[in-house]
């Protein structure tokens, strides 16, 4: 005498309707995600580099129109920070561990790289956002 094993969901070997509206509910919801949540192009983005709590250099990242480097020697820790269109880098260090070098290219408003060894942190502020500290950051 043989027992059959199989379950019914091994037996169905096609979608039903509900896979189908699942998919397709899924697939609404990730284009609806992606929509809210895209950077809003051609807003008016500014870099702001902070030294030991000092204002270094502010500069308006869509006004930019070529490569610029800003070499900052009195840090205890010199290094070069590196300006392109609607972006911005450190792109040398010599500070232990070269952290803020490997975040790479900021460009989105909210954005920071920081540099702890320096006491230096870069800000990124764009249309719609606020320049005051959160309650996280203190």
């Amino acid at each position: 005498m043989a027992i059959n094993m199989r379950s019914s969901i091994a037996d169905r070997s096609r979608p039903t309707w509900g896979d189908g509206l699942l998919i397709l509910l899924v697939l609404v919801a990730a284009g609806a995600l992606f929509l809210v949540l895209r950077p809003v192009s051609g807003q008016r983005l500014t870099a702001t580099v902070i030294w030991e709590g000092e204002t270094v250099a502010q500069y308006d990242l869509s006004k930019v129109t070529q490569s610029e480097r800003l070499r900052l020697d009195q840090c205890p820790y010199p290094l070069s920070i590196e300006l392109e269109p609607g972006r911005i880098r450190i792109a040398e260090s010599s500070c232990p561990g070269t952290d803020c070098v490997h975040i790479g290219w900021a460009s989105r408003p909210g954005q920071q790289i920081i540099c702890l060894p320096n006491h230096l942190y870069v800000s990124l502020w764009g249309e719609g956002t606020s320049e005051q500290i959160d309650a996280v950051t203190g």
